[in-house]
């Protein structure tokens, strides 16, 4: 097969692509350090090495930026954190490990927090993305509730995706309240501590 010209249409994707992940990892670090507000289009693209003109073609606004950087900084923890065997410890271990890892960046977890909040309005850019986003993890979680419930026979007045809903609204609350009360609660214990409970699976020794 003979090699592709260099100005080929699939080099152009390849090179589009490659620039808009530039853009989503500096956006994510300039995001973490000085917030949505704080954090100019313009400094960020100069930081990718990139015009502010060719950041605007690639993703229009600051909010869908701000949305491609929740998909970057999701992929990267399921990445590094999920397990390749499915089974209720592993998935224990991988959501606290991403607690734990959520420590380093807690800039870009405040500010999640926030954004989440704020789409609790009906018109709010971010609120179908959020949403897609607890359904992807509810549905996971549900999952392996309903299939510990018949392994173990559990009782629970909640069906699955309710129980699932509630781990994940605590998940939330308690992103949301070590943003403001750093340190306070030891939020990697508490979510082992969820799961395991929602799972029924012994505590941690």
């Amino acid at each position: 097969m003979p090699d592709r010209e260099p100005g080929s249409r699939s080099d152009g994707y390849a090179t589009g692509r490659a620039t808009k992940k530039a853009i989503v990892a500096k956006a994510a670090e300039a995001f973490a350090q000085k917030g949505f507000y704080g954090a100019s289009l313009r400094s960020i693209a100069s930081a990718a090495g990139v015009d502010h003109s060719t950041l605007l073609h690639h993703f229009g606004n600051k909010t869908n930026l701000m949305l491609a950087v929740i998909e970057w900084h999701d992929q990267q923890q399921l990445r590094a954190d999920f397990p390749r065997r499915l089974t209720p410890e592993a998935l224990v271990d991988a959501f606290v490990s991403a607690a734990e890892s959520n420590r380093g960046t807690p800039g870009l977890v405040q500010l999640l927090s926030t954004l989440t909040a704020e789409a609790g309005t009906r018109d709010h850019p971010a609120r179908e993305t959020l949403q897609r986003r607890h359904d992807r993890l509810i549905t996971l979680f549900a999952w392996v509730i309903r299939r510990q419930r018949a392994k173990l026979d559990l009782a629970d007045d909640l069906s699955p995706e309710q129980r699932a809903a509630v781990v994940l609204a605590t998940w939330d609350g308690l992103q949301t309240f070590d943003a403001l009360h750093p340190g306070m609660l030891d939020v990697p214990a508490l979510v082992d501590r969820t799961l395991r409970e929602a799972f029924g699976l012994e505590p941690r020794r």
